[in-house]
């Protein structure tokens, strides 16, 4: 069975945790429900009368977290189901075990995809910052969303072109193609006053070594 999606999927918010329903065996297990469309998802809502808003679900890192959260009686996962005459027909229907080990692919970078980089003349923007010895440090600087590396090269006066990072192996290729003098990664680096900073910053070589690796 070929299961495959894109980010961010849907779940539905009930009471305390998320929609489950019964498993299609005639058994007392139950099925979460998630929807890899925002749209069905609220469409569901809407036929259940269920209030507030479907909650998004952004990276495999987080779907992860979710499954291995879940407890007995909910065991498998139903995506895109349609309940039809008290029935339930779902796009794929598969055990939670089986999901995690077969077909979710997690990893431990400290942002969710896709993030943003910012190609100019002389290479990819970069703030400078120093070592704890005094020594100067170049930082690519990467952003979370477009809107952010936006105002930053309209604070800074800059100019570039927006190159999206969709997920870690394209992340991983950056950073490993960066000149030697790039010694780390800037996280959503402002300009106060005049002067380039950033709250977090990452060594490279500790995010290759670290955080830029697959869940085990």
């Amino acid at each position: 069975m070929d299961i495959t999606w894109e980010y961010p999927i849907y779940l539905i918010p009930h009471q305390t945790g998320y929609v489950s329903i019964l498993a299609d065996d005639g058994s007392d297990q139950q099925m979460l429900v998630v929807y890899t469309c925002q749209e069905s998802a609220a469409e569901f809502m809407d036929d259940h009368g269920l209030p507030g808003q479907p909650r998004a679900l952004q990276n495999a890192r987080e779907f992860r977290w979710l499954l291995d959260a879940l407890r007995a009686p909910v065991t498998q996962v139903a995506f895109d189901p349609r309940v039809v005459q008290r029935h339930a027909r779902t796009r794929w229907t598969v055990s939670i075990p089986a999901l995690r080990d077969k077909h979710l692919a997690a990893d431990f970078s400290p942002w969710n995809y896709p993030v943003f980089v910012v190609a100019q003349d002389t290479g990819f923007a970069c703030i400078q910052g120093q070592a704890s010895d005094g020594r100067p440090l170049l930082a690519i600087a990467l952003f979370t969303s477009p809107e952010r590396a936006e105002d930053y090269l309209e604070s800074a006066g800059e100019s570039g072109q927006l190159c999206e990072v969709g997920d870690m192996a394209l992340a991983r290729r950056l950073l490993d193609s960066l000149p030697l003098e790039v010694f780390s990664v800037a996280i959503d680096p402002v300009v106060d006053d005049s002067v380039r900073k950033a709250r977090h910053c990452f060594d490279i070589a500790t995010l290759l070594e670290k955080y830029l690796v697959a869940a085990p």
